[in-house]
């Protein structure tokens, strides 16, 4: 018996922005020109990796956003 069969199989672990792989960033950066990233988070849902960023523009709107790893934009949210 396996104590795994317990938990479900995702895991969010917040990670270096260094970290979140270039195409990533590249994708982020080009759908949303001038984004400074302030957050990320890596979760692996079986055995899919999936970033979850968080951004604000220069003109003070805030973003959530999550990514695959291969740059599939999953979502994008203009945080309130």
């Amino acid at each position: 018996m396996t104590l795994s069969a317990c938990f479900d199989n995702s895991s969010d672990v917040e990670i270096p922005l260094s970290d979140v792989p270039k195409n990533v960033v590249n994708i982020v950066q080009n759908t949303l020109p001038g984004i400074r990233l302030t957050d990320a988070e890596k979760e692996v849902k079986d055995d899919a990796v999936i970033y979850e960023l968080e951004g604000q523009l220069i003109n003070g709107k805030a973003y959530k956003m999550k990514i695959a790893e291969d740059g599939t934009i999953i979502k994008i949210k203009l945080d309130d």
